[in-house]
């Protein structure tokens, strides 16, 4: 800081960037997508890979997400990297309980959909498979939904855990 550029599109100068990242050397580098690119991108410059799951038309199954690490792993190992260090995270495509859209696709049950029961069932499953990070996408058309979904899916979910 101050950064300056000059390309084909875009120019500027002695840019500052600032306040600068408590994190050092830098913030976590998450890199996302499901392609074999974006696999390699991780595997050589991320600390963390959040793949493309969270599409409601073509969610990534635990089985599909196991290949893919499967082979995210061997691309970090080639890397000279320890792929362990690295944050898996995976965006829930449904994150409702009540919602029933979304329960099943061609006959499947899809992950993170149903009673809360199997969403607890899924999310210890993609634990299991080294998902470390969740997110669920409480979106609505106002705050107050997005907070009331937010709580009352938090409020099933821990009284049904407690059973």
């Amino acid at each position: 800081s101050p950064v300056s550029f000059s390309g084909q599109f875009y120019r500027f100068e002695a840019i500052r960037c600032l306040p600068f990242p408590v994190q050092k050397p830098h913030p976590p580098i998450w890199v996302g997508g499901s392609s074999k690119a974006a696999l390699r991108r991780a595997a050589r410059f991320g600390d963390g890979w959040h793949p493309v799951g969270a599409n409601p038309a073509s969610p990534l199954r635990p089985d599909e997400l196991r290949v893919m690490l499967d082979e995210l792993y061997r691309f970090t190992e080639a890397e000279g990297r320890d792929p362990k260090a690295l944050t898996i995270s995976y965006k829930v495509p449904v994150s409702d309980p009540a919602l029933k859209s979304f329960y099943a696709q061609g006959g499947e049950q899809q992950p993170f959909s149903g009673p809360p029961e199997q969403i607890i069932d899924d999310i210890a499953t993609f634990a299991r498979l080294g998902v470390s990070e969740l997110v669920f996408d409480f979106r609505s058309e106002n705050l107050a939904e997005s907070v009331e979904r937010i709580e009352g899916f938090e409020a099933v979910i821990r009284q049904t855990a407690a059973v």
